[in-house]
Formats: structure tokens, C-alpha cells, sequence
């Protein structure tokens, strides 16, 4: 490959134009072999360079395509793995564009879970195991998941978002096992349901 020009458009990522072909970007961080500092027009690269070269456009188009979705909303990464797979991206360009975004922290799963729980909380009244489960399928890790959940309830009260389902299904079940049951598939504790319902009672 021979290069017709080369730029860099903004800090870490260069345009850079061979001269059979058309023009790719890439971003910096994500070649192994190339120093883009010290490519030049005119110059000729060699097989290995030019396949670095393209392996860091393919990274950087799969990050584009995930910046398309964080712009738009907090997205975890297992979600964005799923996503990008969907549209055909390589499975390793997702992984280094995904872990460069969580280095530069556009991407975290911890942040993601706790948009998700105030998200969730507007519609459902859902205790902890609940909420766990759920974001556990979506993809988030343990210790993730607690953090956020942690924080979500520093500020709310868990009985009284047990009471709020309590009251809730109330209206569509009269039988008390029944409550009770919809009550522990919601995410609460026994012992939060048995408080609950006694000081209804």
C-alpha cells in the first residue's frame, strides 16, 4: 500500500487515503505496529502495516457504531456486544473498540444499571431480588449490580416501595396467598411482606 495522504482530523484519529481505494479513519490507540505520526504521503508500507492499519479502521468503525447507541441512551456492554454483532461487526474489533469506551468511561455498566433502575422504578414496584434477576439477564455483573442497587436504594425506602405493590395488587388479588406470592415474585422479602401486609391489615 502506498499512501496518498494522511491527517489527523482530531486528537488520536487520522484519515489516511492510500492510493488505490478509498479513504478510511482509525483511531491511534488501536494500532499494534504503525507509529501514524511517522507515516508521510508518498510513503509505501509494508504488507503487515497495511493490515494494522485496516484492522485499527475496522476497531474504530465498530466504536463509531457504538457511539451511535450512547449517544441516543446508557447502554451496558453486554447490550452493546448484541447490538454491534446484530449489524455484522467483527467480534474482536467490538471487544477493543468497547474496551477503549469503558477506559474513557462513555461506556459503564454500573452507570447504565442505575439509569435503568430510576427508569424502571417510574412504572413497577420491584424489590432488590427482582431488580437483581433483571439486571443480571441484561447482562450486568454482580458486583456491578449491587453498587447500583446499593445506591438506588440509599434513597428509597424499600418497605414503602413494598407497600406500593401491595396496594397495587391488592386491587386485582383478593386472596391473601395469592398477594403474598406476587409479592415474593416482585423481589421482596418475606419479611418485608409480612410487615407490610400486617400494617395494611
Amino acid at each position: 500500500m502506498v499512501i496518498s495522504r494522511i491527517e489527523q482530523t482530531f486528537a488520536g484519529v487520522y484519515e489516511i487515503t492510500p492510493d488505490a481505494g478509498s479513504a478510511f479513519f482509525l483511531r491511534k490507540d488501536y494500532l499494534s505496529q504503525v507509529n501514524p505520526d511517522v507515516l508521510s504521503a508518498g510513503q509505501e508500507i509494508s504488507e503487515e502495516a497495511a493490515a494494522d492499519l485496516l484492522n485499527a479502521s475496522v476497531v474504530y468503525a465498530a466504536e463509531l457504531a457504538a457511539m451511535s447507541y450512547l449517544s441516543r441512551a446508557e447502554q451496558c456492554r453486554a447490550g452493546l456486544e448484541r447490538k454491534l454483532a446484530a449489524k455484522g461487526a467483527c467480534k474482536s474489533a467490538v471487544k477493543a473498540a468497547l474496551d477503549y469506551l469503558e477506559q474513557e468511561r462513555c461506556l459503564d455498566d454500573c452507570r447504565f444499571a442505575g439509569a435503568w433502575l430510576r427508569s424502571r422504578s417510574i412504572d413497577h414496584a420491584e424489590g432488590r431480588a427482582r431488580l437483581e434477576a433483571e439486571l443480571y439477564a441484561r447482562g450486568i455483573g454482580k458486583a456491578d449490580a449491587k453498587k447500583a442497587l446499593d445506591d438506588f436504594f440509599s434513597d428509597r425506602d424499600e418497605l414503602a416501595v413494598c407497600a406500593r405493590a401491595y396496594r397495587k395488587i391488592c386491587g386485582l388479588k383478593k386472596d391473601g396467598q395469592k398477594i403474598k406470592s406476587a409479592l415474593v415474585r416482585k423481589g421482596f422479602s418475606l419479611r418485608q411482606i409480612h410487615e407490610v401486609m400486617g400494617s395494611c391489615d
